[in-house]
């Protein structure tokens, strides 16, 4: 029997018939680990076994990796892929269950909850970078994007030559943060920083930014669930590849391995198909928002090849 507890901001839930049906996965990706009545020497693990609670963070309008849905639940590819490597280490310590509690968190203050142990896994598109290396750890990258721009269809801006004199915004702790700060001495723009995604786009929906900075594809989930998709579109050229990966506590190597055998099951077989559909190629939710992206050549290397390594 499985059980599911997750507790939000917006309430607690139970999903067991989901985690039972990821059993099998979690089988897979173990068929090269140890057995699972052996001792983990894992911090994570070890908590985990004694606890019987794994602890998750989530964003709240990373859409659609990491998102609140219409009940206010955590969901979305990133979501989907920590409950299988929750599963995995159900399976692994040899539990008859596994409570999950979920924590939202923000790009500012993730790498903090996963360094001081608050979360076990940050279930998000987090950019895999050699700086932010030196603090946490990254499972094998889970998608691929680039950083670019969403403004208004009626504003004429097409390049960052277009910024002169106009505000800015990107979320605070987010790669786009890093590119904003690096190019407004160069275009003479405002920076404005937003405390998550959803208070960027509020920014520029209302007009108080002209242009919003950040991860193409959470540009486009954004976009979408905005009262008229048709008056935002994404321009200006690609400041960076982003490897997307799960984030982790760095001094627990053997937690790492389990997420990333889970992955790379999961990448192997037909189930990152079905996840790809889901979450970037139907309707999803009350409103039926639909980003309609394939996955790129990048994407399906990705997972073809499943690797660590950042590209800065």
């Amino acid at each position: 029997m499985f059980s599911f507890a997750t507790f939000a901001s917006a309430g607690t839930f139970r999903a067991s018939r989901l985690l039972a049906k990821l059993a099998f996965v979690a089988a897979a990706a173990l068929s090269i680990s140890a057995p699972h009545a052996a001792q983990a020497q894992s911090p994570v693990l070890d908590k985990i076994r004694s606890t019987g609670t794994i602890v998750l963070g989530y964003r709240e309008s990373a859409l659609p990796f990491s998102f609140a849905n219409d009940k206010g639940e955590p969901a979305g590819y990133a979501v989907d892929l920590c409950l299988r490597a929750a599963e995995a280490a159900r399976v692994k310590l040899g539990l008859k269950t596994i409570k999950v509690r979920w924590m939202p968190l923000t790009p500012q203050n993730r790498i903090p909850a996963v360094v001081n142990g608050l979360v076990d896994l940050d279930c998000a598109p987090n950019t895999n970078s050699l700086e932010r290396q030196k603090q946490v750890a990254f499972s094998v990258s889970h998608y691929i994007s680039t950083v670019r721009m969403l403004v208004r269809a009626d504003s004429g801006i097409k390049s960052f030559e277009d910024l002169r004199g106009k505000n800015v915004v990107t979320s605070a702790g987010s790669t786009g943060d890093r590119h904003v700060r690096r190019l407004k001495g160069q275009y003479g723009f405002h920076d404005i920083y937003a405390k998550d995604h959803g208070e960027s786009f509020l920014l520029l929906e209302s007009g108080r930014a002209q242009a919003f900075v950040m991860d193409d594809v959470l540009l486009s989930g954004l976009r979408a669930r905005a009262k008229d998709p048709s008056q935002f579109v994404i321009v200006g050229p690609a400041l960076s590849i982003e490897q997307n990966a799960l984030m982790m506590s760095k001094a627990d190597p053997e937690w790492k391995q389990l997420v990333d055998q889970t992955l790379a099951s999961v990448f192997a077989g037909p189930q990152v198909i079905a996840l790809q559909k889901q979450w970037f190629q139907q309707p999803i939710g009350a409103r039926n928002i639909n980003l309609a992206l394939a996955p790129s050549a990048e994407v399906r290397d990705a997972w073809k090849h499943p690797s660590d390594v950042a590209t800065e």
